[in-house]
């Protein structure tokens, strides 16, 4: 069974910003809230508190679609777009660089300024509701920067690390390495490379889940 955070709230007669707090681990439900879900989710206090993830609970995005859906899908999408040059379509902005893929109700944006200095933002939305966004600002800072090798990397996204690349990949005299803070719903990173030990790009990033 699944249920959006505010179907849950009113059926906890609580807020839906509880139940955000909830699942951010901000705070936790009190015995009279663990009853209440256990007869809601038919599922015991027990199960509940020790194993998330064999609990079927949904609080994310809405009744059919869980984060792991969405991770899976932005991974994909991400595979299919700026990394290899696929799915660019006509610009949303003046000047600008757009990337849509779409399966079933899902849909990825990707779309950015500039070339040297860059801006851009990404985003997932299920039916049409937004639902997880990341925001970035990079720049190359010599001539050594190579935009091949930077899609190479950024094409071994994973469900682990599915914001930008992975945390090291190396080709010949280049290095790129990419660093998280936080998870899914929230976080920070920023990404670099280098081309024989000397900084050649760097890019920061962060975003999360839209509830």
């Amino acid at each position: 069974m699944r249920l959006s955070q505010e179907e849950l709230a009113n059926k906890l007669d609580l807020s839906r910003q509880s139940i955000t707090k909830w699942e951010n681990g901000q705070s936790f439900p009190d015995l009279q809230n663990l009853i209440q879900l256990s007869n809601i989710f038919k599922v015991s206090i027990d199960r509940l508190v020790k194993e998330e993830d064999a609990c079927t609970v949904s609080l994310f995005c809405n009744a059919s679609y869980s984060k792991q859906d969405i991770r899976t899908f932005l991974v994909k999408a991400k595979k299919h777009t700026y990394a290899v040059g696929q799915n660019e379509t006509l610009p949303s902005k003046p000047a600008s660089h757009d990337f849509r893929y779409i399966e079933d109700d899902y849909l990825y944006m990707d779309s950015y300024i500039g070339n040297q200095n860059f801006a851009g933002e990404e985003c997932v939305w299920v039916k049409n509701k937004p639902v997880w966004v990341m925001n970035y600002y990079g720049k190359s800072l010599n001539e050594n920067f190579d935009i091949t090798f930077l899609k190479e990397a950024l094409s071994h996204i994973s469900l682990s690390m599915p914001f930008r690349g992975p945390e090291l990949y190396q080709k010949g005299d280049y290095i790129y390495q990419c660093q998280v803070q936080g998870n899914f719903e929230c976080f920070s990173g920023d990404e670099t490379i280098y081309c024989r030990q000397e900084k050649v790009y760097t890019c920061t990033f962060h975003g999360g889940a839209i509830l």
